[in-house]
């Protein structure tokens, strides 16, 4: 529980950094909404995007029908959201990779040995804090998407389905946040210095959103969706397919969790 507290500590005002952003950001692009899609720009925008390549679309996650139509008002925070969660989820791989190694990196190591305290207590602890703080992160998101949404939806918006499609949205990719910190999780556990964190962090995240845009460029290629948990996490999928992954990659994430004990129990630390 002590252990508990400091990582909460050391991680609360980035926590609220992060709240506080997305929830921002939520609450301007629905500000824009009901501006956007009066009846007279409707029509000039369907009439745009209808003309482009279904590869273009397919590229920018642009729905143009079903659930996840742009023209909806949960379509319209799907399209934008998509690039909210690629930083989620960079945001969950840090905390994941800057977990165990910041000890060693920061020289502490030795002082949180000296506790009376067992290697797998130290990570279990800074697991669940890590896990709190990413789960609140999201919960708080999700909440302020929702309000915002349903503050500044257009009369014929129904609200039932601005609720269940933010909350399907937000409960299947909150499995993908949780791939990413266990991940992070163990790629901090074979690291060497904590300043390699953000860059591979960035690499790992962008280098998965990459496959995901190659999939969809050509037809050949579309294997590679499957390997690209980004992708997998894209709002306007998860509204027309749902996440049929889901299963996967929560054993993923048990693996690399079980993965980062061993690792961590077997590591030789320098203070």
């Amino acid at each position: 529980m002590i252990l508990f507290k400091m990582e909460w500590k050391r991680l609360y005002k980035g926590f609220l950094i992060w709240t506080l952003l997305f929830a921002g950001l939520s609450f301007a692009f629905s500000a824009i909404y009901p501006q956007m899609f009066t009846p007279s720009l409707q029509e000039t925008m369907d009439t745009m995007l209808s003309g482009l390549p279904e590869s273009m679309l397919t590229t920018f996650n642009i729905s143009l029908t079903g659930e996840a139509s742009m023209f909806k008002p949960v379509g319209f925070f799907a399209y934008y959201f998509q690039y909210l969660f690629v930083a989620a989820c960079i945001y969950a791989s840090l905390l994941g990779m800057q977990s165990l190694i910041s000890e060693e990196s920061e020289g502490t190591i030795d002082f949180l040995y000296a506790q009376p305290i067992s290697r797998q207590a130290i990570l279990f602890s800074k697991f669940i804090a890590r896990l709190t703080v990413i789960s609140f992160f999201w919960l708080l998101s999700g909440l302020s998407s929702m309000g915002s949404l349903l503050v500044f939806r257009l009369a014929s918006d129904p609200k039932k389905e601005i609720i269940s499609g933010i909350t399907k949205i937000y409960l299947y990719e909150w499995l993908v946040l949780i791939f990413f910190l266990t991940l992070g999780f163990l790629i901090s556990s074979l690291l060497k210095n904590a300043s390699h964190a953000t860059s591979l962090s960035l690499a790992l995240v962008f280098g998965f959103y990459l496959l995901g845009i190659l999939s969809g460029l050509q037809e050949k290629l579309n294997f590679l969706s499957n390997w690209s948990p980004v992708h997998l996490g894209i709002p306007s999928s998860i509204l027309n397919n749902g996440l049929s992954e889901a299963p996967y990659l929560a054993l993923l994430s048990v693996v690399f969790l079980a993965a980062s004990f061993y690792c961590y129990i077997k590591r030789d630390f320098q203070s």
